[in-house]
């Protein structure tokens, strides 16, 4: 494949998170011969909020599960599982949506997961010399 008609190798963290999901889904509907999208995530099943968030009950797009050949089941946490798949699957940009949202009673948790895990992307950003779009809503 030659640089001009280069696929962009996309990762996103979170992909079981609502946005992560719905992103995920339009990225490779509306764009596949742009960008070949994969995602990663503690768990493959998409995040309850979605239906919470639907008070009224409107109709909602029903979310589509995640093929096994683009979902990887990774904590960013794990700093090493974390850089070989990003080796592994080729990828130029990630993506960076993995956080904890609610006000979790274990701090220690949610310190780990969004901000030690935000600081693995980054740090694999800086090693693989990646583009890097990143969207943090902490608690903590």
């Amino acid at each position: 494949m030659t640089e001009s008609n280069h696929c962009n190798r996309i990762l996103i963290t979170g992909v079981a998170g609502v946005v992560g999901r719905i992103l995920f889904n339009y990225l490779t509907k509306k764009s596949s011969n742009k960008y070949q999208v994969f995602g990663i995530d503690r768990h493959k099943n998409v995040s309850t909020r979605y239906e919470k968030q639907n008070p009224e009950n409107l109709p909602i797009e029903t979310i589509p599960p995640l093929s096994d050949e683009h979902f990887f089941q990774c904590d960013i946490t794990d700093k090493q599982k974390l850089f070989e798949l990003i080796e592994q699957l080729q990828i130029d940009t990630i993506i960076h949506l993995a956080a904890i949202l609610e006000d979790h009673p274990d701090k220690d948790h949610l310190y780990r997961i969004n901000i030690q895990g935000a600081q693995n992307v980054f740090e694999a950003s800086s090693l693989f010399t990646l583009s890097i779009f990143l969207t943090i809503n902490l608690f903590y």
